[in-house]
């Protein structure tokens, strides 16, 4: 039985403004969509420098014209009896807390054009990824919600992002995986210690191959040798690359990571983007609605187009 009497296109029809963030109407008279999205994790474990890259790129490729979904997990919160306090400043900060919760929702971030010339589309969306278990002493190992959210993402967006957990590749269902290095480029030289005296200390010119070989070392080394397919790699920094040491050292570096399985799919300044930035102006609940309007650097463009040309 459908609610209230609805029938099952208009029960259909909620559950896609439901998905979509967005009025039916505008899903429907859009132009048609891929019917067969995908699904992208970025995995990093530097969260605090590159934690609004993956948004940033999102927001590149809905101005370019695709149809992006975020998909965060839902948490619901118990009840936080400090909201009964008899004390004005627990209560408010229990207040906070139910507010920085965002709740079961989606959220259109940006649009472009409007009607049935409506191109990019950039929706956020909170949702649960498992069921409760029946005995709280246990973890639940169904994740049947995050399934249902997926597919019917894909039948109407070009690309979801799985957001959250970014240190645990999701295999079962994910199309692809792109690594996010906290790094200003290929490293060119290596700080090597000769003793305990910052003076003892010397820098060592690298060759391409090492470089290369230090880029997996220290930014695949959180996923502990899992098996994973890699889309590619992009790195990220609030400093400028560092000048190649001689002409041909970044294509062969970029020659090794292809050969290794993992391309150099770009470089982005992070600038303003960092969090530290963006909590001077607003609460996390926000980040991605002002990262989304803040203008993004030309290098996170470049990124989101290397990566779809992969696909």
């Amino acid at each position: 039985m459908t609610k209230s009497g609805a029938s099952g296109p208009k029960a259909r029809a909620r559950k896609a403004q439901q998905a979509a963030g967005v009025r039916y109407t505008q899903v429907r008279r859009a132009t048609l969509p891929s019917r067969n999205g995908r699904t992208v994790q970025f995995l990093l474990e530097d969260r605090y420098e590159l934690s609004t890259l993956a948004v940033q790129i999102a927001a590149a490729w809905a101005r370019q014209g695709m149809r992006v979904l975020l998909v965060h997990e839902y948490k619901p919160s118990g009840i936080d009896m400090a909201l009964y306090s008899r004390r004005a400043r627990e209560r408010k900060a229990a207040e906070q807390r139910l507010q920085e919760c965002p709740g079961y929702r989606s959220t259109l971030l940006w649009k472009s054009g409007t009607g049935r010339d409506q191109g990019g589309l950039l929706v956020e969306q909170h949702t649960p990824w498992s069921t409760p278990p029946a005995d709280p002493k246990y973890l639940t190992t169904d994740d049947s919600p995050l399934r249902d959210a997926l597919q019917l993402g894909r039948s109407h967006f070009d690309s979801i992002v799985l957001m959250g957990r970014p240190t645990w590749p999701h295999r079962e269902l994910v199309d692809h995986f792109v690594v996010l290095a906290a790094t200003n480029g290929a490293p060119v030289t290596e700080t090597l210690t000769h003793g305990p005296m910052p003076e003892e200390r010397r820098e060592h010119p690298l060759t391409p191959e090492q470089s290369a070989a230090l880029l997996r070392e220290r930014h695949l080394n959180f996923l502990h040798h899992r098996p994973t397919a890699f889309l590619g790699m992009i790195s990220g920094s609030r400093q400028l690359p560092a000048a190649e040491p001689k002409p041909g050292f970044i294509h062969a570096v970029e020659a090794n990571m292809a050969a290794a399985g993992i391309p150099l799919l770009g470089h982005v300044h992070v600038g303003h983007h960092d969090p530290v930035t963006h909590a001077r102006h607003t609460d996390q609940a926000a980040l991605a609605a002002l990262v989304v309007a803040s203008p993004l650097d030309p290098g996170v463009a470049q990124a989101a187009k290397a990566i779809t040309a992969r696909w």
